[in-house]
């Protein structure tokens, strides 16, 4: 019978995309393997467009924080549980490392469970194998695989593809650049200043500039009208992960904070130029067919315009 894999991964959106090497190495090793991945409803697209898995298990994961929502949410984790019973798979792969998750590894019935077991003591109960890597200084992707190798018994490869998503007709814009304003962080936001100075200079030069925003960044979203309105800019504010996929995979060029949208260009075969605070590119980086990166621990909005332009330049000429 066909191998069945549990993943769990619910919340970062770059996470999820740096998994799918993981998701990858399973299908490689084990060509008839099901598998089934548990994450976010907001994230439930990316595996799906991935073309890796054979179910989505979505959980809405901040219903349980919302009184209006909490039933739904018990409601829809029984729901999953349940299933996963019935399915009975051989190996639960716990990628998050939350206690939660950890549960939910134990309640699936894998005999095999694999997760970061840390300095827990339940843990060490719950998964039957630890991930002997370095969630700190492996990049992230090289984690997973080797949690995936791990689970099966193998030894890790050196090199793996990149995560890669693909979407049916999707036609990327010669010279359009996508300018990712956002950032789950203030700290971790290069301003919207800078942005702008950016793109007015690209656009002096004959580039296109797309600025993204999402729903959380209403306080720049008058400033973002502003210069869209003056120089000729369209700006994009997706509703849904798949619309918001497609803003970033028609771009020539991604310049983005260290955020999910950065991960996401990358998996389309984008370049990326990635503005980092106290990330680390070895660990959090994107995997893009080009990249490039500037990153200022202490103050991110220390990083000029200018020499970020000459990068994409470079990138673009």
């Amino acid at each position: 019978m066909a191998p069945h894999y549990f993943i769990i991964r619910w919340s970062g959106m770059g996470d999820i995309v740096m998994s799918l090497p993981a998701l990858a190495f399973l299908r490689e090793k084990q060509p008839d393997c099901r598998i089934t991945y548990l994450t976010d409803v907001p994230f439930m697209a990316i595996p799906l467009m991935s073309g890796l898995v054979d179910h989505v298990a979505p959980l809405d994961r901040r219903g349980f924080a919302k009184p209006g929502r909490i039933s739904g949410a018990l409601g829809g984790a029984v729901s999953i549980v349940s299933q996963l019973r019935k399915d009975k798979p051989d190996i639960a792969f716990d990628l998050q490392g939350f206690g939660e998750t950890a549960v939910l590894a134990w309640l699936s019935g894998a005999p095999i469970r694999v997760g970061r077991i840390k300095k827990s003591g339940p843990r060490k109960w719950i998964y039957t194998q630890n991930i002997d890597a370095d969630w700190g200084t492996d990049h992230r992707s090289a984690f997973f695989v080797k949690a995936a190798a791990q689970g099966l018994g193998l030894p890790a490869p050196v090199h793996f593809d990149r995560p890669r998503l693909e979407i049916p007709g999707l036609t990327p814009v010669e010279g359009l650049v996508c300018l990712n304003m956002g950032a789950s962080t203030e700290s971790r936001r290069w301003s919207e200043e800078n942005f702008i100075a950016l793109g007015k200079s690209l656009s002096q030069k004959g580039y296109a500039i797309r600025l993204l925003l999402g729903p959380q960044e209403t306080h720049i979203l008058d400033a973002a009208k502003a210069a869209a309105e003056e120089f000729g800019w369209e700006i994009a504010m997706p509703e849904s992960m798949e619309d918001l996929a497609k803003a970033c995979g028609e771009a020539s060029l991604m310049v983005s904070n260290d955020t999910g949208p950065g991960h996401l260009a990358a998996a389309l075969g984008v370049s990326v130029i990635t503005i980092y605070s106290t990330g680390d590119p070895d660990n959090v980086g994107p995997l893009a067919p080009r990249t490039a990166w500037f990153r200022d621990r202490e103050d991110i909005n220390r990083i000029a315009p200018g020499g970020v332009e000459l990068a994409c330049l470079n990138f673009l000429e």
